[in-house]
């Protein structure tokens, strides 16, 4: 049998596998291939998700809250059992179960792509807009006789001929291409005609068009006829685009093969932050926590933020962001404030993600002397015991002698309820810069 199946249970219980999502997303479809599977098929199925950082190692996957993604649905013998997914919550695990035992050819998940941004797109490097990880898809392809042009899009390099995409020889006039709708629309540096493989078979030449979707006067050249080289990485400069780029058409002439198909290019900034809203009200409960509480560690501003979901646009975001900041109480106010480290230090009560903002924010601290950390210590301790509170200041982009200043000049004062007023609007200032970095990526 080639799939999985399990011993014969004799005991109470069921049998499961967990799978880490090659492309995490929203699951809306399910298929439970129980094929050559006939008088020992797994008489019923469940299908759970969980949102948790794909790196999350199996004792943590074990002990996690998963999420009911399929009840336990009856299963057919030896046949491709479909079921449709109602579930909004982004998912980069699964737990397959089987009740009780039994043997499952082969599972396959449809769904909506839901990138983040953040692990895609490394501080100061292109993105590949056409991967399959940020949503590319080939939407159209003259021909893929010998090997499937969806092969063009996937992750790493390929491992032979056919894990690429190969036409048929052509006999007469024209030329094979295909299209690919980006993942991420966005401005094209250059782009990687990889012919790994293919060494008598490549194609002789490339070009590249380019469209976008609102424009009237359809595709525009952005290379012309570039020979290309068998069995290598070809790296192909283009021209300038009016606009950010929806789809490309990869034309090579007159047929052949091609591994991998790479696009390097920055992404449009609009799509980035209208991307990371659908990201953020994709995220599962308890993943949206997490990921806001390293924005405002304050549990009821969170909470607030959570339920205002789905937001939809980045202006309904803000709107939530507004409203979580006017419901909050003195109390909520002050666990925002203790969650930060002191100015100079690194670690406080918020999340790693919090921490490593911190750490970015207080860079103009890092240089500071030893003398001017004592003082900025001394007058943060001060800081407390005259005003109950810790020291709160927005400090991205000011370097340690302007805070200690400042610092100085709000220790003149005298009235605790003026200061913490002065630490909200900081707090918030904090909380929305915070809030702008998770949206551009």
């Amino acid at each position: 049998m080639d799939g999985w199946e399990t011993r014969r249970r004799r005991d109470p219980g069921h049998d499961f596998a967990i799978l880490r999502l090659g492309i995490p997303g929203v699951v809306r479809r399910v298929e439970v291939d129980t094929t050559w599977f006939k008088g020992n098929h797994a008489p019923a199925f469940g299908l759970d998700g969980l949102g948790a950082d794909p790196s999350t190692q199996l004792g943590s996957l074990l002990a996690a809250r998963w999420h009911t993604l399929v009840d336990r649905h009856d299963l057919a013998a030896d046949t491709v059992n479909q079921v449709e997914v109602d579930d909004t919550g982004r998912v980069t695990f699964l737990r397959l179960r089987i009740h009780p035992d039994g043997g499952v050819a082969r599972l396959r998940v449809w769904g909506r792509p839901v990138p983040d941004l953040r692990v895609l797109k490394p501080e100061g490097t292109a993105v590949d807009l056409a991967s399959m990880l940020v949503g590319g898809e080939v939407v159209e392809v003259s021909d893929d006789f010998f090997g499937r042009a969806d092969n063009l899009l996937l992750p790493g390099p390929a491992e032979g001929m056919s894990d690429g995409w190969e036409t048929r020889r052509r006999r007469g006039d024209g030329h094979d291409w295909v299209v690919v709708r980006l993942g991420v629309p966005g401005r094209i540096d250059r782009v990687m005609v990889d012919t790994s493989w293919f060494r008598g078979n490549a194609p002789g030449w490339v070009s590249i068009d380019a469209t976008v979707e609102d424009r009237p006067d359809g595709w525009f050249p952005i290379t012309g006829w570039v020979p290309t080289q068998p069995d290598r990485v070809n790296l192909i400069p283009v021209g300038a685009q009016p606009a950010p780029v929806t789809h490309l058409r990869l034309n090579i002439r007159p047929d052949g093969g091609v591994a991998r198909l790479r696009v390097f290019g920055e992404p449009d900034p609009d799509v980035v932050v209208a991307s990371q809203v659908a990201y953020l009200d994709a995220l599962c409960p308890e993943d949206a926590e997490t990921r806001l509480r390293a924005a405002c560690a304050s549990e009821a501003w969170v909470r607030s933020m959570v339920q205002a979901r789905p937001f939809g646009t980045v202006e309904r975001l803000w709107d939530a962001v507004e409203a979580a900041f006017e419901a909050m109480s003195p109390a909520d106010w002050e666990e925002a404030f203790r969650a930060h480290p002191a100015i100079g230090e690194r670690r406080g009560r918020q999340t790693a993600e919090g921490e490593a903002m911190s750490e970015r924010e207080q860079a103009g601290v890092a240089e500071a002397d030893e003398e001017t950390r004592r003082r900025l210590a001394e007058g943060q301790r001060l800081y407390r015991e005259r005003f109950g509170i810790p020291y709160i200041v927005f400090a991205s982009g000011r370097d340690a002698a302007w805070i200690l200043a400042d610092l100085k000049e709000r220790l003149r004062g005298d009235d605790p309820s003026a200061e913490r007023a002065r630490a909200a609007a900081e707090q918030r200032k904090i909380t929305e810069l915070r809030i702008r970095r998770m949206l551009e990526g």
